[in-house]
């Protein structure tokens, strides 16, 4: 796979799919939005905030979209490619019967709010379509994350439910909305 592959372009974002190369932007970008996403993901160890662990997270990933049983996309501003701003991915792709998967995404604090995420996410959508056979993609979101509960309804993700005592985040399982999308085009 090429360094920083870039996959596609939108009208003011560049779209790139997992490369060892991007691991010192990883790290920077984790490492800055830390204490940000905390509150909203699960913790991660300590070791995650170094520079070997995420090329070895890279490393897992590209062999996962390789194999199409996971796809991770970063993205970066036009204006600014060195910095990336955000982070999107498809976890557990299933072959039919279920033809599924489980999206989520999270943004770089600073650039919240101006719809960057929404439109790397539906891109994003298009190019994992294109991946592998997905007829479901499914989200979970926090309550009180309104946010992304917005962006997921941009997107056209319909809400499913509440999952109770769902994911453990900040030392104690959170509730979620379940949200999903179903894709009109399968197998047409």
């Amino acid at each position: 796979m090429p360094a920083e592959s870039m996959i596609k372009e939108t009208k003011r974002l560049i779209l790139m799919t997992s490369s060892t190369d991007l691991s010192e932007k990883l790290l920077t970008y984790y490492s800055d939005n830390r204490a940000f996403f905390e509150t909203r993901e699960p913790a991660w160890q300590e070791k995650y905030y170094t520079l070997e662990y995420q090329r070895r997270i890279q490393e897992a990933e590209v062999q996962n979209m390789e194999n199409r049983i996971s796809a991770y996309y970063y993205y970066a501003l036009k204006e600014d490619p060195e910095r990336i701003i955000g982070s999107i991915s498809f976890v557990r792709i299933r072959k039919e019967p279920y033809a599924s998967t489980i999206f989520g995404f999270n943004q770089h604090e600073d650039y919240q709010g101006h719809g960057y995420c929404t439109e790397a996410c539906g891109a994003a959508i298009e190019e994992v379509l294109k991946l592998a056979d997905i007829h479901r993609i499914e989200s979970r979101v926090m309550p009180d994350n309104v946010k992304s509960v917005h962006i997921l309804e941009r997107l056209g993700f319909i809400y499913e439910g509440m999952e109770y005592s769902s994911i453990l985040i900040g030392g104690s399982f959170r509730d979620h909305l379940r949200y999903a999308w179903i894709n009109p085009e399968y197998k047409k």
